[in-house]
């Protein structure tokens, strides 16, 4: 599940460093969310998981140099990302929005699930909570019957404008998960390192890729309006909003440029 929800291109950036499992840090990361905020009709089955969970983990803290807006979009239209990497033959992985809470995700290698956002807060600078319920299932080896798991997700981020006037995102991702057969709980646990050294690298990554992608918005916003367009499984409102954001990088990154040529000019003049 891990895996699959952060899927992204392939490894490329160094080990990833400040993930835990420990459980400090798993209680740190229940009351970080906020129970009563959530959904009453899925409360129930998010308490359920944080009351008992198979495996608990937090993946590395990732920082970026992104365009807040640009990471918001995609945080609360993971569709839009996963359809671009579909696009450009990185990724199989299948996202489909049911509703404006709820996609369908499918690996195509026998793993499927549903995402559910029960609690969601994004404000401006990209400063977002965002809960997610997933309800996943594996069909194929070795089992012999189909495993099946629950797991609350928290994507926790925040923004800085560092010394250079450039904006840096950062984000990590909690995950709890509960298993429903309790004899491959200490398979589970035993595997766990290895799967979990996965999940960081992918996310990772995929913070590699959306802070690639600010960069192509803000020197090339033409190139991203194409492929937006280009992605006929998008719908209209999303395909525009993807389009509208990477205008608004670009007119940020001209913005950025002028005030570094200003101050290249002052400090020029005052030598």
């Amino acid at each position: 599940m891990l895996a699959l929800l952060a899927t992204a291109t392939a490894s490329t950036a160094g080990e990833p460093t400040g993930a835990s499992t420990s459980e400090a840090t798993q209680a740190e990361a229940m009351r970080a969310i906020p129970i009563a905020k959530i959904d009453p009709q899925f409360r129930p089955a998010v308490q359920s998981v944080l009351a008992d969970p198979t495996i608990f983990r937090r993946m590395p803290t990732s920082v970026v140099d992104c365009r807040p807006e640009l990471f918001t979009f995609l945080a609360q239209n993971p569709e839009v990302m996963v359809e671009m990497w579909r696009h450009l033959g990185v990724s199989h992985v299948e996202l489909k929005r049911i509703d404006e809470r709820t996609c369908k995700i499918s690996d195509g290698a026998g793993t499927t699930g549903t995402i559910i956002v029960v609690e969601q807060t994004c404000e401006e600078g990209a400063q977002n909570r965002i809960v997610m319920l997933c309800n996943g299932s594996y069909t194929g080896k070795p089992f012999q019957q189909p495993l099946s798991a629950q797991c609350v997700i928290v994507l926790t981020s925040g923004s800085k404008e560092e010394t250079n006037g450039r904006r840096f995102v950062a984000a990590r991702m909690d995950a709890f998960i509960k298993l429903d057969r309790m004899g491959l709980e200490l398979v589970a646990k035993a595997v766990h390192p290895f799967v979990g050294q996965t999940a960081d690298r992918n996310f990772t990554d995929t913070m590699l890729f959306v802070s690639n992608l600010s960069y192509t918005a803000e020197k090339r916003p033409e190139a991203i309006e194409q492929v937006a367009i280009d992605m006929q499984n998008l719908d209209q409102p999303r395909r525009q909003g993807l389009i509208k954001v990477a205008y608004q990088c670009a007119e940020a990154g001209r913005a950025w440029e002028q005030t570094r040529t200003r101050q290249a000019s002052l400090e020029t003049l005052s030598r």
